[in-house]
């Protein structure tokens, strides 16, 4: 069973990223180095953010449900921070991000926070499963791809800080798709190692 959940939890990680890959092929008129990841869910092309946002969502579910099963004792803690992460990607969707981030909308606003909730618990989640699993073959890699996922959701979120912003508005995107790289290259080592 852990070894189906494992497959299950790739198989939604590669379709995130090729729904992620596809988007960017398309003519949306985005700039990757500027625009957020968050931007294609407004307009014509949301219906591949919806798919990237519910894909990795069904995978943190599968890989939590692997972990409960595969690991002894269950580390909780990865487990509910992984369903938490889950949560919040399945509703970001229906709150649409603010395109213009001067004029912030109560439903922008919520986008926001529901990034930060997604953002950090995944950042939490990679840091401690290190701590919680016997895998010695690929610890050293849990470990530096654990606290790439950190650096990156922390520089995410410094990004977005009105003191910050302006500097780092030109490149935000760049910044937010290393942490969308590190996240899911995260997902699929977790879940090949537990197939």
């Amino acid at each position: 069973m852990v070894a189906v959940l494992a497959c299950l939890a790739l198989l939604a990680t590669l379709t995130c990223l090729g729904a992620l890959v596809w988007v960017h092929l398309l003519p949306t008129g985005y700039r990757p180095l500027r625009n957020a990841v968050s931007d294609y869910g407004v307009g014509p092309y949301r219906a591949f953010y919806r798919a990237q946002t519910a894909a990795i969502a069904v995978a943190a579910l599968c890989l939590a449900a692997a972990i409960a099963k595969g690991v002894d004792p269950s580390p909780r803690r990865v487990i509910v921070l992984l369903v938490i992460f889950a949560v919040a990607r399945l509703a970001i969707p229906s709150f649409p991000t603010d395109l213009d981030r001067g004029q912030p909308t109560r439903t922008g606003r919520t986008h926001v926070l529901l990034a930060g909730v997604a953002f950090g618990s995944i950042a939490w989640t990679a840091a401690a499963l290190p701590d919680h699993v016997d895998w010695p073959s690929i610890h050293g890699l849990l470990v530096t791809l654990g606290w790439i996922v950190v650096a990156t959701a922390i520089a995410c979120g410094l990004a977005m800080i009105r003191l910050l912003h302006a500097t780092t508005e030109p490149f935000f995107g760049l910044i937010e798709r290393c942490f969308y790289a590190a996240m899911i290259t995260w997902f699929a080592v977790v879940s090949i190692h537990l197939v």
